[in-house]
């Protein structure tokens, strides 16, 4: 699934823009405005992949807006859509995608997200080549995924790994990251980088845990410092002990 925003000054092209996206089944739309500020002030602006930007917007003009999108550091790709046809030249001056006039036609539509997908699954396949040969370990880095794209993070950004619907999810401030290791494998990548298991669920960076909270007789949970709070079962009990040093 692609994560789309729309940037239109008419809520009305907005709203059939949307419609029409939403058809295709293959997107997600995070978010829409009349123009570019909320999306740069949107939280979930990193997990933007695309932008349905328009070129007429009232006082701004969306190929200036296009340009500081190309300058933010994950560039999501720029969609225009339109009612003029004579910007197509330096739309893609500014490395514009696709071009979509108004009014819009479903199969258009389709057509330049179907292109999207696939240029970002060629791209994660290129990317996944290049990995196989990086040590990573050495690097003190992982791989990690976030709809279609593939990120690497700095180990000691996690916070806590853990598994949600046989799903391995990776845990850092910035926000929630896919494994595609298990929780097993990557407790021995982990390990010795000094995260410990405290849970079959859980596996924790010994770096950020600021507090053991005693919650019942000899049971306790880890309150990390964005104050995330881990449970400790009883079959790990005795590492964390070991490694906190508790009398009990």
């Amino acid at each position: 699934m692609l994560n789309v925003y729309i940037v239109d000054d008419e809520p009305l092209a907005r709203a059939e823009l949307r419609y029409l996206l939403e058809q295709t089944k293959l997107v997600q739309i995070i978010g829409e405005s009349e123009n570019l500020e909320y999306i740069l002030q949107n939280p979930q602006f990193e997990q933007i992949d695309c932008v349905f930007l328009d070129i007429q917007l009232g006082v701004n003009n969306g190929l200036e807006l296009a340009k500081q999108l190309q300058q933010s550091i994950l560039k999501p790709e720029i969609i225009f859509a339109t009612a003029y046809d004579e910007y197509a030249l330096q739309a893609f001056e500014v490395n514009a995608f696709d071009y979509i006039l108004k009014p819009f036609e479903q199969e258009r539509v389709r057509s330049a997200i179907e292109k999207l997908v696939a240029k970002r699954r060629a791209t994660q396949a290129k990317t996944m080549e290049k990995l196989k040969d990086l040590q990573l370990d050495k690097l003190d880095k992982l791989t990690v995924y976030i709809n279609d794209r593939i990120l690497l993070i700095n180990i000691q950004e996690i916070l806590y790994c853990t598994s949600e619907d046989s799903k391995t999810i990776v845990v850092t401030e910035k926000g929630r990251y896919f494994a595609s290791e298990s929780l097993a494998v990557l407790e021995k990548k982990l390990t010795l980088k000094g995260f410990v298991r405290v849970h079959r669920a859980f596996i924790v960076n010994l770096e950020h845990i600021v507090e053991l909270e005693p919650w019942s007789s000899s049971k306790y949970n880890l309150i990390l410092h964005n104050r995330h709070s881990i449970p400790i079962s009883r079959l790990y009990m005795k590492d964390v002990r070991k490694i906190f040093q508790l009398s009990k």
